[in-house]
């Protein structure tokens, strides 16, 4: 049963993120790239960015490299802590974010399309009660 549950989801997530690579190519990113923009509005330390993706740090400083040679973010000096860069998204990452948002949205939104109202709710709800520690 594990893995089926962890097959329908990676599928899942793999699917979206195969039906809206064409758009994301048009602007300049990846699905990776997309989602570690929209992490960074919160968390813009790229260790912090790192840990809520899951993913390891040398992959997400490559990423942001690749963001910022690209004009989607800039680094800055942490105020606080001068030993410490944040990542802030510039107009044109703020741009493509919105823009690959739609698209996933879009994505998305076709497939929940299958469900009905309160299958959706319930669905909503199952997923934030098995993240839960």
């Amino acid at each position: 049963m594990v893995w089926d549950l962890l097959g329908h989801l990676w599928r899942l997530q793999r699917s979206l993120r195969e039906e809206t690579e064409k758009g994301l190519e048009h602007l300049g990113i990846s699905g990776l790239e997309a989602w570690l923009l929209r992490v960074l509005q919160l968390h813009p330390y790229p260790s912090e960015a790192a840990r809520r993706m899951g993913l390891p740090l040398p992959t997400v400083s490559h990423m942001l490299k690749r963001l910022e040679e690209g004009g989607f973010v800039v680094r800055a000096l942490d105020p606080k802590d001068l030993r410490r860069f944040a990542f802030r998204l510039t107009d044109r990452g703020e741009e493509a974010l919105s823009r690959a948002e739609a698209l996933m949205a879009e994505a998305l939104r076709r497939r929940l399309a299958r469900l009905g109202p309160e299958e959706v709710q319930a669905l909503l709800g199952l997923l934030a009660r098995l993240e839960e520690a």
